[in-house]
Parts: C-alpha cells; structure tokens; sequence
C-alpha cells in the first residue's frame, strides 16, 4: 500500500510537505496503474514548480519514497494544493492501494 502524508503549517493554510512511502500494488510489476498514477502526479508536481515558478524545491525520491519540502510561494502553493487533489481522488477511488494522511508541523 502507499502512504502518503501531506504535511501543513500550523496556520492549517500552507502545504509544507509531502511524504508518499510504498507500492499500491495493484497490479504485477510495470503494470500498477495507482503506483504509476501517484509517480505521475509527484514528479509532474517537481517538474510543475520548476518550470512554471523556476523554484527548486528541495526533494529526495528513489524506488517507493518520496519526500518534498514545499516553500510558502503562492505560485507554489497552488501546484501544491493541485497534487493534494489528485493524491486524495486516488486514495477515494483506490481505498486499497493508497491511503492519504493529512499532518501539522
């Protein structure tokens, strides 16, 4: 299963954070179409911030981890918000192969 955190400032407003951990498994290897989704989602969301608000957000990813600091610019935060969607419309549609966890810092 994946597990994604999305983590929030205190003020409950601004993503600072996300952290997604694991494989859906919903499907054989090459072929798991939730896994694939949330590897669209995550790294659209890196190339998003770069390209479109030439921010480079600090992040680590490598075969079923994903960590990303998130900065306050609304620009960014709005790509954020954007990713949240998509994360939490999967977890809604694929109970269980994603779980989606909402954190204050």
């Amino acid at each position: 299963m994946i597990h994604a955190e999305i983590w929030y400032a205190r003020d409950e407003q601004s993503i600072t954070r996300f952290v997604v951990k694991g494989h859906a498994g919903s499907g054989v290897h090459g072929h798991d179409l939730v896994c694939a989704a949330v590897s669209a989602l995550t790294i659209n969301f890196v190339n998003s911030v770069e390209a479109i608000c030439d921010v480079a957000l600090d992040h680590r990813v490598r075969n079923g981890f994903f960590d990303m600091i998130v900065t306050e610019a609304p620009d960014v935060q709005l790509l954020a918000k954007s990713l949240k969607v998509g994360l939490m419309s999967l977890a809604e549609d694929h109970k269980q192969y994603i779980a989606v966890s909402l954190r204050q810092t």
